[in-house]
């Protein structure tokens, strides 16, 4: 059974939620992962993709698989 990502709106509420459960703030969090705080909320609102690597890295903040997280999309051919 496939589920649907989460909305940008789920994804930064599961992601705020999860910061709050481990006691560290956004920034802290977003330094964990190796972004800056900017460009995670941009990438969590959907109005910056990021990249597998980092999706991948949130999905595993948040405890989640990637696809419950992210539409994943396979890498571009050059």
């Amino acid at each position: 059974m496939s589920t649907m990502p989460m909305t940008p709106l789920q994804r930064k509420a599961a992601f705020r939620s999860a910061a709050t459960l481990k006691e560290i703030s956004l920034s802290t969090a977003a330094r964990r992962i190796g972004v800056s705080y900017n460009h995670l909320m941009l990438v969590l609102a959907g109005t910056r993709d990021g990249s597998l690597s980092l999706q991948l890295r949130i999905a595993d903040f948040l405890g989640r698989q990637p696809a419950d997280v992210f539409t994943l999309k396979p890498p571009r051919q050059q």
